[in-house]
Order: C-alpha cells, then structure tokens, then sequence
C-alpha cells in the first residue's frame, strides 16, 4: 500500500485574556466580503450567514478591540453602504501578515519535526 504524503493544517485567530476571540480567519473573510461588497447584507448574503450574525459578530469583535472595523453610510447612491474604516483595513492587513508568517514557520517546523524534504529535493 503506498503511504499518502502527509501536509499540515492550521487555524489562527486571536484571543483576549479571558479566552474571548477577538479576530480570526472568519472575522477576516467578513471584512473582506464587506469591502468588496460595500454591503453588509451582500456580504452575509456571500458568505451563507444572516445580516444579524454577520453584524453580532463585527460588534463582538470591535467592542473587544476597542476599535471601529467597519462604518455605514445611510441612504442611497454612490456614497451609500458599508465600508471598512482605516482601522479596519489596518486589522485585515496585520491579521494577514500574521497568518502568513506563522504558517511559514509551522510548515518550517512540520518539515523539520516529520523529516520531509523541500519539494524538488
């Protein structure tokens, strides 16, 4: 029988001292289909989640980082939606360097630990 070649997994999300999630790759994917959509709505509708946990979870996250991530502009038109504030495309950026260098590292250390080469070696 041929042994399948194992690869790592990993979720990261960011807790406050009490254990209480803070931010995470769902939190990320909200804002990110909040900032393509302009909508809130749009984005549950995107995501296959309802508007009200869609938005219980933005409120959770802001009151627990004590920022605004996102802002609605009331009415109709161009200027009209939802957008995500400075601080909130500062979080999504940071998250997104987070991820991306704890992965390296724990694909680093799984290669390491599991004695499995770089490919092509």
């Amino acid at each position: 029988m041929k042994k399948l070649p194992m690869r790592m997994r990993m979720n990261l999300w960011i807790e406050n001292p009490n254990g209480e999630l803070l931010f995470g790759e769902g939190r990320q994917q909200i804002l990110k289909a909040v900032e393509e959509h302009g909508s809130l709505s749009s984005a549950a509708e995107t995501l296959g989640m309802s508007y009200r946990g869609l938005w219980a979870r933005i409120r959770f996250s802001e009151r627990r980082l004590g920022i605004q991530l996102i802002e609605s502009h009331a009415g109709r038109g161009p200027d009209s939606g939802t957008s995500l504030t400075h601080e909130g495309r500062a979080m999504m950026k940071r998250y997104e360097t987070l991820q991306r260098e704890a992965l390296a590292a724990a694909e680093k250390a799984f290669r390491k630990a599991f004695e499995i080469k770089e490919p092509g070696n």
